[in-house]
């Protein structure tokens, strides 16, 4: 499986058969134990039902570029709403960079097993801190105004995920063109470790909006709050 094995959607991004294979394999397994819960996945179209009380969003790779290349920064993601579309659970497994990522209803998340410590309050940002982004945020922000490193590895979800798990992460910015399968699991994990995620102009993210699969309505941001106030007064929105 490699870089010849790329395919491109009508939207241009990326598909392997990694990726149809992988959520097939996922589909037939969670449908198979929870045949009362919708099913939302990037790769196959999804009838959503309200009054189902859970909903699945699965992506069977979240980075398929950088898989495709043989670069190590991607993770099957698979994320658990609730019937008010509130994370609750979710998995992030990186296995080209050993990470494990998960959290149950109710229980605080896990790295490779072990609960994670409560994440630090300040978030305080300097020359030393680090920045997780998409790769295409400078067409939509101006970071010029940034003191710290900025870095990208191809995931949302682990992006999302690496304020909790690295110190030196302060944060990260994702989207606007994620996608609920991109962002739900490491929403519930961020949950469960006493943070949230938010969109840059401080509003709660809303799942109701990506239902159908359409990407989020503004930039996703997680980090500690200061972290958070510390950014929205240092990032621009660009023209």
């Amino acid at each position: 499986m490699g870089f010849s094995d790329r395919a491109y959607k009508s939207d241009d991004s990326i598909v392997t058969k990694a990726d149809r294979d992988v959520e097939g394999y996922l589909r037939d397994q969670i449908a198979a134990l929870y045949p009362e819960a919708n099913l939302i996945a990037e790769e196959s179209e999804s009838v959503f039902v309200s009054d189902k009380p859970y909903t699945f969003a699965i992506d069977p790779i979240d980075g398929t570029d950088v898989f495709s290349q043989g670069m190590p920064g991607w993770c099957v993601s698979v994320g658990l709403l609730n019937e008010r579309l509130t994370p609750v659970a979710g998995i992030v497994f990186a296995p080209r960079l050993d990470l494990l990522i998960a959290a149950d209803i109710g229980k605080k998340a896990t790295l490779n097993g072990v609960k994670l410590p409560p994440p630090g309050a300040s978030g305080a940002i300097s020359v030393r801190s680090n920045l997780m982004v998409t790769s295409r945020i400078h067409k939509q922000l101006d970071l010029s105004g940034y003191t710290g490193k900025i870095r990208s590895i191809g995931s949302a979800a682990l992006h999302l995920c690496f304020p909790l798990i690295y110190p030196p992460v302060v944060g990260a910015l994702e989207g606007p063109g994620a996608h609920i399968w991109d962002i739900a699991g490491a929403h519930a994990i961020t949950r469960a470790q006493g943070r949230d995620l938010v969109y840059l102009n401080g509003e709660p993210i809303d799942y109701s909006t990506m239902l159908n699969g359409g990407p989020a309505s503004d930039i996703i941001m997680a980090g500690s709050p200061s972290c958070l106030d510390a950014l929205r007064a240092t990032v621009k929105r660009l023209e």
